[in-house]
């Protein structure tokens, strides 16, 4: 089945979505910082079997609006409720990943009995006490700052990809899921050049936005049944993982081996498999 795309109007902003189809119950992938809905497709491709699969671009990412404002967690779960809404998805399982994560738990917290299930894949949920910075972390203000700084002009797509798949972020990611932030995480330039869909700038407001409210009131209110996805060799797992299993007693938590905080990028099939075996219960 084709792959159906359009936008949703929230507040006068467009959040594009694709939409793969599929007759069972909705499920809603919403995407990490300064990634993109496109980025989803090996795990919503096999989701799709099941579950009717929609993924999103929040705004200032992918081909969503680029907004002046509206750069805060409040604004990003009224945008997935606009997804929600528009598009008919009665009591959906939404999944995220990182900050994508994040906004599931506001999402929740707010709007209890909206989203039947959660699949939260290494939540961003700084702990009063880290202050500015996590023990052994960068803070969010120097992860603004070294996005900020993220070389957004590539000569070409396959450039860009050539020198991510050096970098230590990007080393473990599978290739095919590599090409798709390459070529469809860039648009083409007059010049001939392309850029990153989301701005530098856009990115460091998402890592700024993290460091502005208290998100553990909120990870208590989340009723839902959930599933926790950390990666084995991820930092915010050593940090994090037995705070929210303390906040979440009933969420079932998994590692999955040999992986880092990008998980669904470096095992997508496991991911997969591991959201299709929680929601099979």
């Amino acid at each position: 089945m084709p792959v159906r795309e359009g936008a949703v109007d929230s507040g006068g902003v467009a959040i594009h979505y694709l939409d793969w189809g599929g007759g069972g119950p909705p499920l809603v992938l919403v995407h990490a910082t300064g990634f993109l809905a496109a980025l989803w497709r090996p795990i919503a491709e096999q989701l799709s079997a099941r579950f009717r699969v929609v993924a999103f671009d929040q705004r200032g990412h992918g081909d969503s609006d680029l907004p002046t404002g509206g750069y805060d967690f409040e604004t990003y779960a009224t945008d997935l409720q606009r997804v929600i809404e528009a598009l008919g998805l009665e009591r959906p399982i939404v999944v995220g990943h990182s900050s994508g994560a994040t906004t599931a738990v506001v999402h929740a917290a707010a709007r209890p009995g909206v989203i039947s299930r959660a699949v939260l894949i290494e939540p961003i949920l700084p702990r009063p006490e880290w202050g500015q910075a996590p023990p052994g972390g960068r803070s969010a203000n120097s992860l603004a700052e070294g996005a900020r700084k993220r070389r957004a002009v590539w000569p070409s797509a396959e450039e860009l990809f050539q020198a991510y798949r050096e970098r230590d972020t990007f080393r473990g990611w599978r290739e095919d899921v590599l090409r798709i932030y390459a070529q469809e995480g860039t648009r083409p330039r007059d010049d001939g050049q392309v850029e990153l869909k989301c701005p530098p700038e856009v990115e460091g407001k998402f890592f700024e936005s993290v460091m502005l409210m208290d998100f553990w009131p909120l990870v208590a209110r989340v009723a839902c049944p959930s599933l926790v996805l950390w990666g084995a060799e991820s930092h915010m797992r050593e940090r994090l993982a037995e705070h929210v299993q303390e906040a979440l007693p009933r969420a079932r938590t998994v590692v999955v081996p040999e992986t880092t905080h990008f998980l669904p990028q470096e095992r997508p099939d496991e991911v997969a498999r591991l959201i299709d075996e929680f929601l099979s219960d």
